[in-house]
């Protein structure tokens, strides 16, 4: 019998002789939990139903991916947090939430850090910058990242209240903020009153008036219903973020190279599909949903009133993270 993070697997004679090309047999089957909080028709969604068909379907019932989407495990945080402990063996999390556990992303988490979506794939993608992120990811967060899935692009700054041209016209508006402190002190900056809590909570929390607001992608805002609530929405092209697909270490560590290559051509693939999916949905999303939200896209000189505060606060926060890591970035989209 052997454990491979909280699964228990029971090994006979007959299965270690049925062992081939260093995937273990059938009667060594390992099930691994996997969780997301994404909902059907989403990358991250796609994602992980695409990892999931094609490590059940090569490795034989040696792997078998169960897969639980849709927050039924909890949202990022708890995610995020079962991924260290092991409880939860695969999941992807918003690189925007990942400082609960890492400073890996915390570069993401500045605003207006990216020149443009196509940038921010060029930063996402640079094996340099890769290797970095790996090495952190694995000391702190105690993952092993399998890539990054697209979400959409830029957030759009949606309410249920009234157009917002510039930040004066914010005025308080109550914005759900992401899990770091950055987008604390940018929502703040625009004149925003920041409020945190869970993702499981904000449909609710929205619904009722606890919240104005927040920054969400044009999938996102379909995906998971906030369409029927928001009225308002404005292109202030501040942030991007991608899901970060991970695997417990420890769960990793014990695979075989034969088995950790076949889960990696599977991921790359899974991305691919999720990725491409995700793209070619994004202008369908963003004009189905103009017959419901009036979106706004500021001029030149509007823009400029919201960029100029959100990098103000870049200065706060550089000695949170990695500079490398920064300095990279900054060069890759040069």
């Amino acid at each position: 019998m052997r454990k491979i993070s909280g699964v228990l697997v029971v090994c006979s004679m007959l299965g270690a002789a049925l062992s081939i090309c260093g995937l273990p047999s059938q009667a060594q089957a390992v099930e691994l939990r996997v969780a997301h909080s994404s909902n059907p028709g989403q990358s991250t969604y796609i994602y992980w139903d695409e990892l999931a068909k094609r490590v059940n379907a090569r490795a034989n019932g040696a792997i078998v991916l169960k897969v639980f989407p849709s927050g039924q495990l909890g949202g990022d945080e708890q995610l995020q947090r079962g991924l260290k402990a092991g409880t939860i063996h695969m999941s992807s999390i918003a690189a925007s939430n990942m400082s609960i556990v890492s400073n890996a992303y915390a570069w993401s988490d500045l605003p207006y850090v990216f020149n443009s979506a196509a940038s921010a794939e060029k930063v996402f993608t640079d094996p340099g910058l890769g290797e970095m992120i790996a090495k952190k990811m694995r000391a702190e967060a105690g993952t092993v990242v399998l890539g990054h899935i697209e979400l959409g692009g830029f957030r759009i700054l949606i309410n249920t209240k009234r157009a917002l041209k510039t930040p004066a016209d914010i005025g308080g508006m109550k914005l759900r903020m992401l899990a770091n402190p950055i987008d604390q002190a940018l929502l703040s900056a625009w004149g925003a009153s920041p409020i945190a809590m869970p993702w499981s909570e904000v449909f609710v929390a929205i619904e009722q008036g606890v919240a104005d607001g927040l920054q969400l992608q044009p999938q996102a805002i379909v995906g998971f219903g906030f369409d029927k609530m928001i009225r308002h929405g404005t292109h202030t092209q501040t942030l991007i973020t991608m899901h970060v697909a991970q695997v417990n270490a420890a769960t990793w560590d014990k695979f075989s190279p034969a088995e950790q290559k076949l889960i990696r051509d599977a991921s790359a693939e899974a991305l691919k599909v999720a990725n491409d999916a995700d793209r070619a949905d994004g202008a369908k999303f963003l004009a189905d949903l103009s017959k419901k939200i009036t979106f706004y896209t500021p001029t030149a000189a509007e823009l400029e009133l919201w960029r100029k505060p959100a990098l103000a606060i870049w200065d706060r926060f550089l000695d949170k993270m990695d500079k490398d890591m920064l300095s990279r970035v900054v060069a890759i989209q040069k």
